[in-house]
């Protein structure tokens, strides 16, 4: 189902029947990545240490050794992966990992959270305390070998996502509830700006989580206890929500053939007790054919 503002006729709907691309269940999967060469969506349980990959109808599972919490594409044989030692090369096929950078090791209060490509080559990561304490985190951006810590006393940093065309940045803090743009420079993607407010969500029950940019420039981003993916236009306009009946999902993810699809994954995690509708919690989900994405850039390292 998704739900259309039309300003003060309420909420238009129409239908949209989420659909179910893996039924296992995550504690909290996170982290989908279309790989483009591989045509093979990959994504987390960060928490039970598992790799998925769906592929032509099949998923698979990798047990990992470490937590890892975010995921990108290098080239066709490797991902890089997001851990709260740093960030390593990853080779898919013989799950051979390689240290690329060390990231806050020495904080052992501390993990890391989402992360992402940007279209420069780049990889920003965020990190936070372990017991989400207030304003331990921050994000660092990795690039030509290069590791910065751009942002600071974040508390549960996410959906970090991108807008080339306009060569902006965008992030949320979950905790605070609140997400943010910065201006990158145009080259190098490095920030131009401090950050500045761009969608406030404190006055909803709900916590903003992953992030993904269209190629129109709108941001799709997940509401954690919401149950929806939101469509915020970049003038900061609630365009549409996509329903996940599920109250968690993570992140969503463009993918497929054309990058038409969207993918969104969801979190069982503390819904021992809430009803199920239509979807069982923590199921990875789908909706094909649904808007124009935009493929993950690769990792250059």
């Amino acid at each position: 189902m998704v739900r259309i503002p039309t300003g003060d006729k309420g909420i238009m709907m129409k239908n949209m029947a989420v659909q179910v691309l893996d039924k296992t269940v995550n504690f909290v999967g996170e982290s989908p990545l279309w790989h483009p060469q591989r045509n093979t969506l990959y994504w987390l349980d960060f928490p039970n240490n598992i790799l998925f990959s769906h592929h032509d109808g099949h998923s698979k599972q990798v047990k990992l050794k470490v937590m890892v919490t975010a995921l990108g594409w290098i080239d066709h044989a490797h991902l890089l992966m997001a851990t709260s030692e740093g960030l390593f090369k990853y080779h898919i096929d013989s799950q051979v990992m390689t240290l690329i950078v060390n990231i806050e090791d020495q904080l052992t209060t501390n993990r890391s959270n989402d992360g992402r490509a940007d279209p420069w080559g780049g990889f920003w990561v965020g990190t936070m305390n372990v017991d989400a304490k207030a304003k331990c985190g921050a994000f660092y951006r990795w690039h030509n070998g290069q590791l910065r810590k751009l942002i600071r006393e974040l508390s549960i940093p996410n959906g970090m996502c991108f807008d080339k065309t306009r060569s902006v940045g965008y992030f949320a803090d979950s905790l605070e509830q609140k997400l943010y743009v910065l201006k990158l420079d145009v080259d190098t993607g490095w920030p131009t700006s401090a950050p500045t407010l761009f969608y406030d969500f404190s006055e909803l029950a709900v916590s903003p989580d992953g992030a993904v940019v269209d190629v129109h420039g709108n941001i799709w981003i997940a509401l954690w206890d919401g149950g929806e993916v939101m469509c915020i236009s970049p003038q900061g306009k609630h365009l549409h929500s996509v329903d996940t009946d599920t109250p968690r999902p993570t992140c969503p993810a463009f993918g497929g053939s054309d990058a038409t699809t969207l993918f969104v994954t969801s979190a069982a995690c503390e819904l021992d007790k809430t009803p199920v509708k239509t979807v069982q919690h923590g199921t990875t989900l789908f909706y094909p054919s649904y808007c124009s994405g935009v493929f993950e850039p690769a990792v250059t390292v």
